[in-house]
């Protein structure tokens, strides 16, 4: 009996570690448009998306808070999905598609013979408590270049908040979602209405 002892040992520590075993629960971002634009006729050339950059706190999938100014926490088994790279500038793509500005819009894998190339970056996208309101910050940048005459025609930073009102990890997603709908609907709202101007200068 007594060589049976450290199998059965084993067995149980076994047993006890995979009741234990925690999944994560993975979420999205609600990106979806209140409505879509009216179709027009395309006013300017082919446009590139380029993926949207992202800092490293942000990238390895964990959701962000932040307790202090300083300091960067995780929810260590609430995770994204999708990469935040992905889903940012697949909506944004999106959306500029659907509102017709532009004559075409592919990803810069397809860039080729374009006339625009739109590049951005994630800023900020977290949960920030100031020990009395918690809120969803999203900050988003971005910039277009005219391929021609290979320069900067845009430029613009957005930064929304939106008060976490259910306390818990759900609640934190969906004020993360409106308030990156607020950012990414300014940051297109900025492009054209600078893009509209020039063409009339």
């Amino acid at each position: 009996m007594k060589f049976l002892l450290p199998s059965m040992t084993l067995v149980a520590v076994f047993a006890v570690g995979c009741a234990s075993v925690r999944y994560p629960t993975t979420y999205t971002l609600d990106l979806n448009a209140a409505a879509a634009a009216a179709a027009r006729s395309p006013a300017l050339g082919a446009l590139a998306v380029r993926d949207f950059t992202c800092p490293d706190y942000l990238s390895d999938g964990r959701i962000v808070y932040r307790p202090t100014g300083t300091e960067v926490g995780y929810y260590e088994y609430h995770r994204w999905a999708m990469t935040l790279r992905r889903m940012i500038t697949d909506s944004i793509a999106g959306r500029i598609r659907n509102r017709g500005a532009f004559g075409s819009v592919e990803s810069a894998r397809n860039a080729a013979g374009v006339t625009y190339v739109l590049t951005g970056a994630i800023e900020r996208l977290e949960e920030v408590d100031d020990g009395r309101n918690v809120q969803a910050v999203v900050q988003l940048s971005a910039q277009l270049v005219d391929t021609r005459a290979q320069k900067t025609v845009w430029r613009h930073s957005e930064i929304a908040s939106e008060p976490v009102i259910r306390r818990d990890v759900s609640g934190v997603v969906g004020s993360l979602s409106a308030a990156t709908r607020r950012a990414i609907d300014a940051l297109i709202a900025s492009l054209e209405s600078d893009l509209a101007l020039d063409r009339t200068q």
